[in-house]
């Protein structure tokens, strides 16, 4: 069913692919070739979605420009890969280690998020409800078309102090955060 030469090839891959090779020929060998391609898919499923998971992060960006008054109470967060079940606790904890006694503000830029599901958008609501609990302002900047039903949809808007704390561009963004951290508030609505 194929060649030796392949079978090294897949070996000696990556050690994922072995596994799902190993097992699969193990259960065509020992039960049923339909089981075998069941449990395959399974496991090739299970470790594609471990690879997506580790390469979604949090990761904490300085703010562009010189610095201003008061920028040290601002955190930028941009969200890179996929937020869904895989990844969603490992994004919310970084996100909350983010949280210092010092920052007022929190960014969220999801400009660069690919993939989005609602397990990934429901931790997204509570990381927002908690933060904005503890008087901690949340602008999320960025989200794409294609995500803002589901944050609608899940509450993650509702969460948000006020509407405006959901913003297209970074220059925004940080002007909107600026004006929280400083403790003026152009709008005196927000």
């Amino acid at each position: 069913m194929i060649s030796a030469r392949t079978a090294v090839t897949i070996l000696r891959s990556t050690r994922s692919d072995a596994l799902t090779f190993v097992l699969t020929a193990v259960v065509t060998i020992c039960f049923d070739l339909i089981e075998a391609v069941e449990i395959g898919i399974v496991v090739a499923a299970f470790f594609a979605l471990r690879v997506v998971a580790r390469r979604s992060s949090v990761t904490r960006e300085s703010l562009p420009g010189p610095p201003e008054p008061g920028d040290e109470r601002i955190a930028l967060l941009r969200l890179d890969g996929s937020m869904f079940f895989g990844a969603a606790e490992r994004i919310s904890n970084t996100i909350t280690d983010a949280d210092h006694p010092d920052v007022s503000v929190v960014i969220i830029r999801m400009s660069q998020l690919g993939m989005l599901d609602a397990t990934g958008a429901h931790t997204l609501a509570q990381i927002a409800e908690d933060l904005e609990a503890r008087g901690v302002t949340v602008i999320i900047k960025g989200v794409r078309p294609e995500h803002l039903k589901l944050l609608t949809n899940v509450g993650v808007i509702d969460s948000l102090r006020h509407e405006k704390h959901l913003i297209d561009t970074l220059e925004d963004a940080i002007a909107h955060a600026r004006s929280h951290a400083g403790g003026t508030d152009p709008t005196n609505s927000s």
